[in-house]
């Protein structure tokens, strides 16, 4: 290909006017000079993550950027948790997003992330790997970022047509919930028999490892509990990669970006600095990814997960900050990047409001900046200086072909 591309992922970015930022945004309300001159340069606009109106997921909203249509291949969040821990899925596999939690005695959810774990979780989840259930059924268990935890089930005749045990985000003080079969075969219902078998070991297994007892003697919560929930199989689908003939790297520090680029067919990169918090290393990230580029590879995607953070923590301020942040990185990026030769993109997986603490089916904003891009006036950047654009109303799936077309990877449509 003549050409190369990089991809800007700002997790959960998208906000609505915030009284304390005098009625902005936080994209709008922080310092983004390079973000706004990127956008200057090419297709702008509110990108919808898969249709108005319909929140989505990190994973549904990462399935539509890396060229998927989620309502065809989505079968729950649980695969790609394993794909994102190095899990090869069997077909007969079952596998679940998991979050280390405290309960008491009674199963009672007391937190429902042991405190934002974020320390000795793979000597837990190594506690749990192996256990044997008693339909032959064996549990594998690898440590994500912070309090999460990949969990599947291998053996026979399991279903996914089961209840998680998750109680919910707003739902502590809740007891873990029962698995029960949402199909009266006797695969589901022997399914969940074990799924509620696995909860009861790995209370046991956790309550008496001894980082727990030395999180109780520090004051800290236990992490005494894996709460399951985004069951489902194995994705099947092509590698997006052979279906457009390309090479394509990731740059991230989150487990279920990176679960998804490698599901996808790109070469994933992390290293310990990149982390899914605010702490993470901004231009560690931005220079891997310009020596990929510098390798070859077609599409590189660089993935920032901090401002989805601020909006569930109704953080304003510290989303804003992120924006300037991520602003001078792609500063960074555009001082060692000719335009002539590399388009550069940005959007987001989905909205997280500040004030709504979630997910929401807001447009994100967006561009696809080169030298030979179509080009408008734009003010500055932010969800409503973009309302003018060419990519407003479309889809994150029709901004992926966008970017596919401008490389020369996608075939002509008729003669």
């Amino acid at each position: 290909m003549s050409k190369q591309a990089l991809l800007i992922i700002a997790d959960g970015m998208g906000d609505n006017p915030i009284p304390m930022l005098n009625d902005l945004t936080p994209l709008e309300y922080a310092d983004t000079p390079h973000l706004n001159a990127l956008a200057s340069k090419g297709l702008f606009g509110n990108v919808y993550p898969v249709k108005p109106g319909v929140p989505v997921g990190t994973d549904v909203g990462h399935l539509a950027i890396f060229g998927y249509d989620p309502y065809e291949i989505y079968t729950g969040r649980g695969p790609i948790e394993a794909y994102g821990a190095g899990i090869d899925l069997h077909p007969s596999d079952i596998a679940f997003r998991g979050n280390f939690a405290t309960v008491d005695d009674e199963l009672m959810v007391i937190d429902r992330r042991a405190g934002r774990i974020n320390q000795n979780t793979e000597e837990l989840a190594q506690a749990v790997d192996g256990i044997m259930l008693s339909n032959g059924a064996r549990v594998i268990a690898r440590a994500l970022s912070a309090h999460r935890v990949a969990i599947v089930i291998r053996g026979k005749n399991l279903s996914e047509h089961v209840t998680t045990t998750d109680p919910g985000t707003t739902r502590e003080g809740k007891r873990v919930q029962q698995s029960v079969a949402l199909k009266e075969d006797s695969d589901s219902i022997e399914t969940a028999r074990v799924i509620n078998e696995l909860t009861e070991k790995m209370y046991a297994v956790l309550s008496l490892h001894p980082i727990n007892q030395q999180r109780i003697i520090e004051g800290l919560p236990p992490a005494n509990m894996i709460l399951l929930r985004g069951v489902g199989r194995e994705i099947q689908a092509p590698k997006m990669t052979e279906s457009f003939g390309i090479r394509g790297a990731c740059v991230a520090g989150d487990r279920t970006v990176l679960g998804i680029a490698r599901m996808a067919g790109l070469d994933v990169f992390h290293r310990e600095s990149f982390t899914a918090g605010y702490d993470t290393d901004y231009i560690g990230k931005a220079e891997l990814a310009l020596s990929k580029l510098k390798e070859g590879y077609d599409w590189v995607v660089l993935h920032i997960k901090a401002p989805d953070l601020a909006g569930h923590d109704c953080q304003p301020m510290t989303k804003a900050s992120t924006a300037s942040k991520l602003d001078k990185m792609a500063g960074y990026i555009l001082q060692r990047l000719d335009l002539e030769h590399c388009y550069i993109g940005y959007t987001s997986d989905h909205s997280t409001p500040c004030e709504r603490r979630d997910h929401s089916g807001d447009p994100v904003p967006t561009f696809f900046a080169g030298d030979d891009v179509r080009t408008l006036p734009i003010e500055d950047f932010g969800e409503k200086y973009l309302v003018h654009g060419a990519l407003n109303n479309l889809t994150a799936l029709d901004f992926f072909h966008i970017q596919m077309d401008h490389l020369g990877a996608v075939k002509k449509l008729g003669a």
